[in-house]
């Protein structure tokens, strides 16, 4: 049986156009080798109010909310969650089924996060492994922007628990990533498919006569810290923000832009 990928990340304002430019293939992204723009037309959208500007969408969200206090300039103004498995998983459905198989998690994810609150669900079908980027803005029950209080480590567990339970119901041979172990240093990690990326971390090899996964593991006890770095040369200050489903470390750049390292890249990130 496959496992349920799930990954959540949070986004702040000065960030929103990046991930629309991502997930709607507006330019061509230097930082994510796997894209097939050949195949980019069969990516789809599974929200039918899905607005071709994220940043306005998310605005106006915001402003229906009437709030009292003013947006703090730091906030997190959109969630993301990532909904995929491995292949295997994908390999043994047919285009139909596959389809059905992110409307169903869309539809379970919309009641979760409330459907007013939904700005995009785009699937990829132009990589390695079919993914859906579900976008929503994180409003509370009592309508307050307030990502923290959604997204607690307990509802975090339950999220990784029952959608895999629903899906099952709708006939998906699938069951929930495996959890990580109490006391973990990686407990950003919460979210991420932890079987997935043990087996990618376990695929890497020598770089420069380094062990890269040492050197990998190593740059995630650095989590949300702002340093410099060097990839292929060229130097970028950010932060390491966490991991996406596929491995890649994800650094946060001063301008909000999340740019994504593979493996071959890694030695080189010092």
């Amino acid at each position: 049986m496959s496992f349920l990928v799930l990954h959540m990340d949070k986004f702040k304002k000065e960030a929103v156009r990046g991930i629309q430019s991502h997930n709607r293939r507006e330019r061509e992204s230097r930082s994510n080798p796997d894209i097939d723009y050949g195949r980019s037309a069969g990516n789809y959208e599974l929200h039918e109010g899905a607005s071709q500007n994220y940043a306005e969408s998310v605005q106006n969200r915001i402003d229906d909310l009437l709030l009292t206090k003013a947006v703090r300039k730091d906030a997190v103004h959109m969630c993301g969650i990532v909904v995929s498995s491995d292949a295997e998983f994908f390999k043994d459905l047919s285009p139909e089924e596959t389809r059905r198989f992110f409307n169903v998690c869309k539809e379970y994810l919309s009641m979760f996060v409330g459907r007013k609150n939904v700005i995009s669900a785009m699937v990829h079908m132009d990589e390695k492994t079919p993914h859906m980027h579900f976008l929503h803005v994180p409003v509370t029950r009592d309508g307050r922007l307030n990502a923290n209080a959604i997204y607690t480590r307990e509802v975090l567990k339950n999220l990784q628990e029952y959608l895999p339970k629903y899906l099952q119901v709708q006939r998906f041979d699938i069951e929930r990533g495996v959890e990580q172990k109490p006391g973990s240093r990686k407990k950003h990690l919460d979210t991420r498919e932890f079987k997935q990326q043990q087996e990618a971390l376990d695929s890497l090899q020598i770089n420069n006569g380094k062990d890269c996964q040492s050197q990998y593991l190593k740059h995630l006890l650095f989590l949300n810290e702002e340093r410099e770095y060097t990839v292929n040369t060229k130097k970028i200050t950010g932060k390491i923000i966490g991991v996406n489903p596929f491995g890649q470390l994800q650094i946060q750049d001063k301008n909000g832009a999340i740019l994504e390292f593979g493996f071959k890249e890694i030695g080189y990130i010092l």
